[in-house]
């Protein structure tokens, strides 16, 4: 526990004390909840790490991309692994542990972001682009990744309860990752996307409204126009899925 700790706190190295405290303490009840949780459900088990290894899978994608596209700096900062400690962002995993434990149909969650130095791209433009799109597009294959479990695994497999459960939520939960990150708010993926051919004025407009990016996210949550926005995008994904299921 204490190893955790101490990879956490070297993980967020620019905060202060006083809110890397807030953050422990934070972790401390988020686990004491977990355990609580855990007595009575232990489906968390299985939702938790597929929530991480998505979101880490994510984080990847855009420094392999940024690496093949000439920029290297994800790699020489050894961002291009597995290993959850060097993706943690604390907030991003206390939000949708939270989510999750207070029974959220709506879960997001996030790693720190994979440096990328848009100056050393082959082509800045279209490098932009392919470097903010391949978490969304890593997303929506993990989702038909699970689909294709549902449709090919041999039923004695998925008739275990907690392989189900694994694979619907790898369905569900990266087709509300990728949607939510194509949202046009900064810094989500989507903002990103837009500005890769955009104007100077609306990159300029972005980057202004980038440091109230969560606060209008969570606006929007709030007032449910998140929802109105999403679903026509929900719908049309799940309908994919469930022609690759055969359902």
């Amino acid at each position: 526990m204490r190893k955790f700790l101490n990879e956490i706190k070297r993980a967020n190295p620019y905060m202060s004390k006083k809110t890397k405290l807030i953050y422990i303490i934070l972790i401390i009840f988020a686990i004491f909840m977990i355990i609580k949780k855990l007595i009575s459900n232990n489906e968390i088990l299985v939702i938790i790490p597929i929530l991480i290894i998505s979101i880490i899978l994510h984080e990847i994608a855009h420094g392999y991309i940024a690496y093949l596209n000439g920029d290297d700096t994800a790699k020489r900062e050894g961002r291009l692994t597995l290993n959850p400690i060097k993706h943690i962002d604390t907030f991003g995993l206390l939000l949708p542990l939270f989510l999750i434990l207070t029974g959220s149909s709506f879960v997001i969650g996030w790693a720190k972001p994979v440096p990328v130095n848009y100056y050393k791209l082959n082509n800045q433009k279209s490098g932009i682009f392919y470097v903010s799109i391949a978490g969304i597009v890593t997303n929506l294959l993990l989702a038909v990744t699970g689909a294709l479990f549902l449709r090919f695994f041999p039923a004695e497999i998925l008739s275990n309860k907690y392989t189900y459960l694994a694979v619907v939520y790898l369905i569900k939960l990266n087709i509300t990752l990728a949607i939510f990150n194509l949202l046009p708010i900064p810094p989500l993926d989507g903002s990103k996307i837009v500005t890769a051919f955009g104007s100077n004025n609306l990159k300029m407009g972005l980057y202004r409204i980038e440091k109230y990016g969560f606060l209008i996210i969570m606006l929007l949550l709030w007032t449910g126009i998140l929802d109105i926005v999403m679903n026509p995008l929900y719908q049309l994904f799940y309908s994919i899925i469930n022609l690759i299921i055969g359902a």
